[in-house]
């Protein structure tokens, strides 16, 4: 092989089935060889990258450029082509695996990946995603030639992503196998943004002065006004609740895209855990730890009585205790996120399917208390606007 019959294929474009054959198939085909290629989606855009070897064949780079531009037409891409002249890698490579992960600010990235280059650290390999005021990063880096030890690196690093909310993860050994790690979310607020809320509001005759007078207090006593309202419901009208309950997009795109990595995801809300539980098959979670909110087995409604031990079921020390053993991970590799001084939850929000909700309000099947308590099943309210 020579550097002469190497070029770089890259593109980019609208998402659809088929495309990655769409592209290989016609190069193999005249005989190219594809040496690398690495493609992703990116918010519904389609990205490709390929290293492809022409020297067992005729063809040359206009050659190559013209069937690039065929398949380009075909597919709706954007794709070009570059003689590519690769050089040599570093003899001996040393990795580490960094990740990043907390709430979504400007200046992450630039931050850490200007701290690496001022100590020799080259990234070999970055993915980051950025969804529902989630960010997470990984980062593959070459520390062969650091400036520092890695453990001054590490600490380094790890005081800098501190310093903006971000907790680190580093990997030294075995860096291509990725330990398991766990993205707990830990909401004490409302899972339902102030949008959902306000509609309601619009829709019924509920007024903010009584839901700031229900819920602008501690959590036990909100809970137990969210459980006093919602006392002698039936458990049919609990489930009926639950079918109209749906996680936004974003939020289903990042519990995808994190499992895709590799994560696992688990929740713990101030929700009642009836309502919680509803929701973890629809996201794929887990796991996932709400309230307790108890039903009589007899009637099949709901008691309306909640105590600080039911609060304490679902406690953060004995939730991270419960996954550790459950998962086997340790306390280190458990990446908590938290809606602490946040008017919104990071990662997990959701809405309801209105018309099924009003639809109950409306046949009196739900009465305006029952609908009070029906808006704090969903974690504390933060705060009506």
């Amino acid at each position: 092989m020579t550097q002469e019959h190497l070029f770089i294929v890259r593109g980019a474009g609208n998402d659809t089935v088929g495309l990655v054959g769409s592209i290989t198939t016609p190069i193999a085909e005249a005989g190219g060889n594809i040496l690398d290629l690495r493609q992703d989606v990116l918010h519904g855009l389609f990205t490709i990258f390929l290293v492809v070897d022409l020297s067992g064949t005729q063809l040359h780079m206009k050659d190559l450029e013209t069937l690039i531009g065929e398949i380009a037409e075909k597919t709706g891409l954007e794709l070009a082509v570059d003689r590519y002249f690769p050089t040599p890698g570093a003899p001996k490579t040393q990795n580490m695996l960094a990740i990043l992960i907390g709430g979504d600010k400007p200046g992450i990235i630039s931050s850490m990946s200007a701290t690496l280059g001022k100590y020799g650290v080259n990234i070999e390999l970055a993915e980051a995603i950025g969804r529902e005021g989630l960010f997470l990063t990984e980062l593959m880096t070459d520390v062969s030639r650091c400036a520092i030890p890695v453990e001054n690196l590490k600490s380094t690093l790890g005081k800098l992503m501190a310093g903006m909310k971000i907790q680190t993860f580093f990997q030294t050994e075995d860096v291509y196998n990725k330990k398991k790690r766990i993205v707990l979310f830990d909401i004490a607020g409302s899972l339902l943004p102030d949008a959902v809320l306000n509609e309601i509001i619009q829709q019924t005759d509920l007024t903010r002065e009584e839901i700031a007078a229900a819920y602008s207090t501690d959590a036990l006593p909100a809970l137990q006004k969210a459980a006093q309202c919602l006392d002698g419901v039936l458990g049919d009208t609990v489930d009926a609740i639950n079918a109209g309950v749906r996680p936004t997009e974003g939020v289903v795109q990042l519990i995808h895209t994190l499992k895709t990595l590799g994560y696992r995801c688990v929740l713990t809300s101030n929700g009642f855990s009836p309502f919680i539980a509803s929701i973890q098959p629809k996201l794929g979670l887990d796991c996932a730890y709400g309230v307790p909110l108890k039903i009589d087995n007899d009637e099949q409604t709901v008691i309306g009585e909640i105590t600080q031990a039911d609060c304490d079921a679902k406690a953060l020390d004995r939730v991270i205790a419960s996954v550790s053993a459950q998962e086997s991970v340790g306390r280190e590799d458990i990446a908590i996120i938290d809606d602490k001084d946040l008017p919104e939850p990071i990662g997990i929000r959701l809405q309801f399917e209105l018309d099924k909700l009003l639809e109950l309000y409306n046949k009196r099947v739900l009465s305006k208390e029952n609908m009070l308590g029906v808006l704090g099943s969903f974690g504390v309210l933060k705060s009506i606007k």
